[in-house]
């Protein structure tokens, strides 16, 4: 067995090995992936290991360079995705073999973090990564009474309104540790991948400026919350695009065949966000909010040193890459917004 990087004329092999992959919500393989080779502003074939024997593809995986933010700081982040095995030659340690060439690689490019989206989390733990994400899953009761509406909630249209999200974004999600820094293509990335293949993008507008907004999809049959921002004075609004967004309708595009609107919008699940103000103001629209652990979003520190240099802290201790992430980013406080997803 052959690893290696893939080869700029081996988009459409690489799609007819990921073609063999099952995957909710409707999707051919072929499809789902081709979008993140054509969509990807940031997509490079460098980036994709594959690994071939006698000549053909048996599996690949790819890394996806990101800054994140944390502590105040910006640091390289390798996520890691495209995880597959052509199903005869599963057990045999292919999977394992491209994940450490991707974490040697990540290292050689001066990656400090990594982090990943498992299903299956046995082999991701035996390599270093660790369960480190919470979820929020929102509940709206429509018997109890709620706030009326303050602010003007309105369709996302990019030429109108993209500056002033960004702003929002670049303000709201600069306070939270984990958060990917976004660009002009990093935004018009995410635009275009962010759905599953659609989303629903709000905003709100008071006093004639946008002051918050909120982003959704349907991912495995559940309402998504990919993201949201506010500005420092508008928990009413963003509570009210949320409120809006978790509003039956019809017809809903959204809700998976035989369920309801109303029974689909009554629950959504997305990252868990310490803002007491945003908890006061939905919790006034009917909708409560729990933090569950989410085993599946797993990180793996690739420097320990590196990364306490770059966050002015000590990489001390007997498991430094572990201390290191448990004293400045306990999984809590880590956010990484759907809507970057990989």
């Amino acid at each position: 067995m052959k690893l290696r990087t893939l080869r700029a004329a081996e988009r459409e092999p690489l799609l007819d090995l990921l073609d063999g992959w099952e995957l909710a919500d409707g999707w051919r393989g072929r499809d789902f992936f081709r979008r993140y080779l054509e969509l990807d502003a940031r997509f490079a074939d460098e980036n994709v290991l594959v690994a071939e024997d006698a000549g053909r593809m048996i599996g690949c995986v790819q890394v996806f360079p990101r800054e994140v933010r944390i502590a105040g700081a910006e640091v390289r982040l390798g996520g890691i995705g495209t995880v597959f095995t052509k199903p005869e030659r599963r057990g045999r340690g292919v999977s394992r073999a491209l994940l450490e060439r991707a974490i040697a690689a990540m290292r050689e490019r001066g990656m400090q973090l990594s982090l990943l989206f498992a299903g299956p989390i046995e082999l991701y733990a035996r390599l270093g990564w660790h369960s480190w994400g919470t979820r929020a899953v929102y509940r709206l009761d429509t018997a109890r009474g709620t706030a009326a509406p303050r602010a003007a909630v309105e369709a996302f249209e990019p030429e109108r309104h993209l500056e002033a999200v960004s702003a929002l974004h670049a303000a709201y999600s600069g306070g939270l540790d984990g958060t990917v820094v976004r660009d002009a293509a990093a935004w018009q990335t995410s635009l275009r991948l962010a759905g599953n293949p659609d989303e629903e993008f709000w905003v709100a507008r008071r006093a004639g400026r946008v002051c918050a907004y909120a982003r959704a999809t349907m991912l495995y049959g559940v309402l998504f919350l990919l993201e949201f921002g506010r500005a420092p004075d508008a928990s009413d609004a963003l509570a009210d695009v949320v409120a809006h967004v978790m509003t039956p309708r019809t017809p809903d595009a959204f809700a998976p065949q035989g369920k309801t609107s109303a029974a689909f919008r009554s629950l959504a699940t997305g990252c868990w966000v310490e803002d007491p103000e945003l908890a006061r103001a939905l919790d006034a629209r009917g909708i409560a909010g729990v933090r569950l652990e989410d085993p599946g979003a797993m990180l793996r520190c690739l420097d320990a040193p590196a990364l306490a240099r770059r966050l002015g802290a000590s990489a001390r201790g007997a498991d430094a890459a572990g201390d290191v992430l448990r004293r400045i980013l306990p999984p809590e406080r880590f956010v990484f917004w759907p809507s970057d997803r990989f």
